[in-house]
């Protein structure tokens, strides 16, 4: 063969294949997701219930919680040019709706393609639970943002039931937890004394949650 024709037919074959690649890159889109919840996706340490973590209680080390399960799914996935995951701990709205989420404002100054809703075990006000749920997605949520509301980690019909209601009429994307709780390895029990602490997921429960986010983010947001 024509050692100049090899030559330009590799050289083809090169610039073919890095203009593909540039190509795919072009049509991936960034991705700005936003989680709140509470004690399973974060809890500072609190040696009276012998809790002496700094991320979701029970998990064995910071890189077994759910956030850090499904950031790692995220990242591996070669789906999105750029993945940015921020949370946040707002267990002190889950026990008093009156709770200023505005203090967050490095959170709420920022819009995001996909707000996922992992809370809920805390509520005591059943009664007013539907319209605070509501109006906490409006104020972190954008027009574009995609909205993921899970299951409860405690079985409650009630919460449940409101949470499956929310995301129905108003076109989000409901994830149950019935699965999850069928499974006793889901959660930490007789790993810690407190029971509190023990009820909360194992590190098998984490990576089950944060594979089920991950699953329902690539659903929601292609």
């Amino acid at each position: 063969m024509n050692p100049f024709k090899n030559t330009l037919l590799i050289l083809c074959a090169i610039l073919f294949f890095s203009c593909t690649k540039e190509e795919d890159a072009t049509l991936k889109k960034d991705l700005k997701v936003l989680i709140v919840g509470n004690s399973v996706l974060k809890h500072a340490p609190a040696s009276n219930i012998g809790w002496y973590g700094d991320w979701g209680m029970a998990a064995s080390a910071p890189d077994k919680d759910f956030l850090q399960v499904y950031n790692r799914l995220l990242q591996a996935s070669n789906k999105y040019n750029s993945i940015d995951v921020s949370s946040k701990n707002i267990a002190g709205w889950e026990n008093d709706f009156t709770f200023n989420l505005k203090v967050f404002d490095d959170l709420t100054s920022k819009t995001y393609d996909v707000l996922i809703v992992r809370l809920g075990e805390n509520v005591s006000n059943t009664a007013e639970y539907q319209a605070a749920l509501i109006k906490m997605i409006n104020l972190f949520k954008s027009q574009n943002t995609k909205v993921i509301i899970t299951g409860t980690v405690w079985e409650d019909p009630i919460k449940e039931g409101i949470h499956r209601k929310v995301a129905l009429e108003n076109g989000y994307t409901y994830v149950p937890f019935e699965g999850f709780r069928s499974n006793i390895k889901n959660y930490a029990l007789g790993l810690f004394e407190n029971v509190g602490v023990a009820g909360h997921p194992s590190d098998l429960g984490m990576q089950v949650i944060g594979q089920l986010l991950y699953t329902t983010t690539l659903e929601v947001y292609q």
